[in-house]
């Protein structure tokens, strides 16, 4: 099995086609759970994509649709400091992974 670097493999998480679409990956992760301290269920992701965070500066326009639905506030989730990356599953559940837990990227083992 070839070795990648996190870095590289997050690359391969962020690479798009031509149309500017993101690529699907196949994912190999490990679960844990920090507040009980268990975990360890090896999980298979495949065929998903990374899902890009929304932009903050992304001009708000007022249309019929958006003045009549209720504004849902959302917390900023911070994935670069919490080392987080949510990703679409191919029946377009998201899940979200910590990075530091990924084996493997596209069978190409995660290097630490």
């Amino acid at each position: 099995m070839e070795k990648i670097s996190l870095k590289e493999g997050l690359v391969i998480l962020n690479q798009k086609d031509e149309k500017g679409t993101l690529i699907p990956f196949d994912l190999t992760y490990r679960t844990f759970n920090a507040t009980s301290k268990k975990g360890g269920k090896l999980k298979f992701y495949l065929g998903s994509r990374l899902l890009l965070e929304k932009n903050p500066n992304a001009i708000h326009r007022d249309t019929i649709e958006n003045i009549l639905v209720p504004i849902k506030k959302t917390k900023n989730a911070n994935h670069f400091e919490n080392r987080t990356r949510n990703i679409q599953l191919p029946d377009y559940s998201v899940v979200t992974i910590h990075i530091d837990f990924i084996i493997s990227i596209n069978n190409k083992e995660i290097i630490y």
